[in-house]
């Protein structure tokens, strides 16, 4: 349904439509909602978060008592959706990244909910008691697997340099049995554990627009370990996958201190792919508001997949669904569509603890969320993490059943028609 805003009182009095009073003027509307200044400020101050408890639930930035709302849904989904509290915040860890316990919504116990979702939710059905043919759609329940390729193979397609160096360092270290697989797969006697693009390609054989990949093009660096992009075979694994799949690129660690370093890695793989690169993730998503979104703006990228946290899952923006980026430091809006992820498969297993049945579980929650209020549920997997052998043994389970539930609930919102709450 399309949406106005207006500031001409003659405009606002004339409608017919159905329409909320957002100021402080006494007009003759029957939902009124007394603003909070933020959507007003053209400055970044620090705001007043104190929780503003409704129906068993707590929300932010209260309004007044004449409000059809207790809270402003719109102050607090700008505060959410323009990642407002990172632009504030001067402490971060190790990578530089924003750390989510400082989060609003972690701190509430509210990352696991698409709150900006549920309140939209919550201000349709407020508009449909007031008017009684207003029709309201949810967003319906999408999906998109994304992968990224950090690391293309465990052992194959090294250098020997490289091969020689890491034999030696399992050689000291006692590791015999990694060194025997390692030259297994050199030999061509054991398929690279790291290699699961067949398993990948027929799980998705008849989904294939549901997967996206991201691919780490760059040198090499402390971070950045994968096989060079000069390796013919590598060359060939990227090709075959653009052919059935979207490719987007994975900006290196070191791309967010060199400006030059991010356009030549997309120039790389728009080379080795002939066509235009147009969605990135960056690598350990190293995300910093502002410039990390102005750099991916200027060197031609349209959609951006980093918004997640690395060490926890949930909602970061407190939505499931993809949002224009907003500069807030130039007040102004932008083309840069950001699609937040609900979770990475190493915060599971690495920094929650969880065994393969609790992460399903939590996962099942998630999509139950998306399912109830719309938006797109995106996951975020890397190669390896589906080879199930080793510290992943047992996971490959987690990702058939997410991609099973997931096409499931699309499929199924995808036959709902419109409706009336």
């Amino acid at each position: 349904m399309p949406v106005m805003i207006t500031d001409n009182l003659h405009e606002f009095k004339r409608s017919s439509f159905p329409k909320i009073n957002y100021s402080l003027l006494p007009l003759d509307c029957p939902l009124k909602m007394h603003p909070h200044p933020i959507l007003f400020q053209h400055h970044i101050n620090f705001q007043s978060l104190e929780a503003v408890p409704f129906e068993d639930d707590v929300y932010f930035f209260e309004s007044s008592a004449d409000s059809f709302l207790p809270f402003d849904p719109f102050a607090a989904s700008f505060y959410l959706i323009s990642r407002y509290e990172e632009y504030l915040m001067r402490e971060f860890d190790e990578h530089k990244r924003y750390p989510s316990h400082h989060s609003i919504l972690y701190r509430n116990n509210l990352l696991h909910k698409p709150v900006v979702n549920q309140w939209a939710y919550i201000v349709a059905e407020k508009i449909s008691k007031i008017y009684a043919d207003f029709e309201y759609q949810p967003p319906r329940f999408d999906f998109r697997s994304t992968i990224d390729i950090d690391n293309a193979w465990a052992y194959k397609n090294k250098s020997w340099l490289r091969t020689a160096g890491a034999l030696a360092k399992g050689f000291l270290n006692g590791n015999r049995q990694r060194n025997e697989e390692r030259l297994q797969v050199i030999r061509g006697e054991k398929k690279d554990p790291y290699d699961t693009y067949d398993y990948i390609r027929q799980l998705y054989g008849g989904r294939k627009e549901l997967l996206h990949f991201f691919i780490l093009l760059s040198k090499a660096s402390k971070y950045d370990r994968n096989v060079s992009p000069e390796n013919e075979q590598l060359k060939q694994l990227v090709r075959r996958l653009s052919e059935d799949f979207e490719l987007g690129i994975h900006p290196s660690y070191r791309s967010t201190k060199n400006k030059r370093e991010l356009r030549r890695e997309i120039k790389t793989l728009e080379a080795i792919t002939q066509r235009k690169v147009r969605s990135s993730r960056q690598h350990f998503l190293r995300l910093k508001l502002p410039a990390t979104y102005r750099r991916l703006i200027k060197a031609g990228i349209h959609d951006d997949y980093t918004l997640g946290y690395a060490n926890q899952v949930g909602f970061r923006a407190g939505t499931s669904s993809a949002f224009w980026f907003y500069d807030l430091n130039k007040d102004a809006p932008t083309r840069l569509r950001i699609h937040p992820f609900q979770f990475m498969d190493v915060a599971f297993k690495n920094h929650l603890k969880c065994s393969p049945d609790e992460a399903k579980e939590i996962i099942g929650e998630m999509m139950l969320e998306i399912r109830n209020y719309g938006g797109t549920f995106i996951s975020l997997w890397h190669n390896e993490s589906l080879s199930d052998q080793g510290e992943w043994a047992g996971w490959r389970t987690v990702f058939e059943q997410m991609t099973e539930q997931a096409i499931k609930y699309k499929d199924e919102s995808a036959a709902n028609k419109l409706h009336k709450i």
